[in-house]
């Protein structure tokens, strides 16, 4: 049985989207955000005490791009053999998604007080506000190819850049990523089942936001 590390509506929504996808037996090990430290597994597995994270007997997977490329190795269904037509576009996805979009939100993200000055501060998120739209011109003319990122083929790819689109309602004053051909793909794995059951999981509305923002796994943070 595959083991996921995991805090409900973070990173590790990818990884569980992708395991309720593939109808994978695993177990979800629910890790407090503020005590990392338990259970003393976690750490064996990532020493990071990063989500998500995997193991499968002696097989220990992180960093979220990893997990889900693992993933489709273990899972047909999540996208192209290793060898297949469409598997270096799958990388390709995989590693610009993990490498550059994933990244690039924490600018709009961060506190204000993690940065005093005030024009600093506006400087920060004017800059990753102009990224952020070179971003979305890039995933319009992508995803001109197909309803997926790799056209016909459904893969991780698009589970992935569809909890990072997400993401765009954690901004302060709002964001929207993109344009039409974004929220045509939000909207469509979004009504995927196995995509609506883990956002159930994972006690999320459909903007990837928590109904209980106090709890997580049902438990509270505090």
């Amino acid at each position: 049985m595959i083991e996921l590390f995991q805090i409900t509506g973070s990173a590790s929504f990818a990884a569980r989207m992708a395991l309720e996808e593939a109808g994978a037996d695993y177990e979800a090990v629910n890790i407090h955000p503020r005590r990392r430290e338990e259970p003393a597994s976690f750490a064996e597995v990532n020493p990071l005490k990063r989500v998500p994270a995997l193991r499968e007997g002696d097989v220990a997977v992180y960093e979220t791009g990893a997990v889900l490329l693992y993933l489709t190795d273990r899972f047909p269904a999540l996208g192209p053999a290793a060898g297949a037509p469409g598997r270096a576009g799958l990388y390709r996805w995989i590693l610009w998604l993990a490498d550059t979009l994933h990244p690039a939100w924490w600018p709009l993200m961060k506190s204000a007080s993690a940065h005093p000055e005030p024009e600093a501060e506006a400087a920060i998120r004017a800059r990753g506000r102009d990224q952020m739209s070179a971003h979305g011109s890039y995933l319009e003319r992508e995803l001109a190819r197909g309803p997926w990122c790799l056209g016909e083929t459904f893969s991780v790819a698009d589970l992935y850049l569809y909890m990072l689109v997400g993401w765009e309602n954690y901004i302060e004053g709002g964001y929207e990523l993109g344009g039409e051909r974004v929220r045509e793909h939000y909207a469509r794995v979004g009504a995927r089942p196995a995509v609506v059951r883990t956002r159930q999981l994972d006690d999320l509305d459909e903007r990837q936001l928590r109904y209980h923002p106090e709890l997580r796994a049902g438990l509270p943070i505090s």
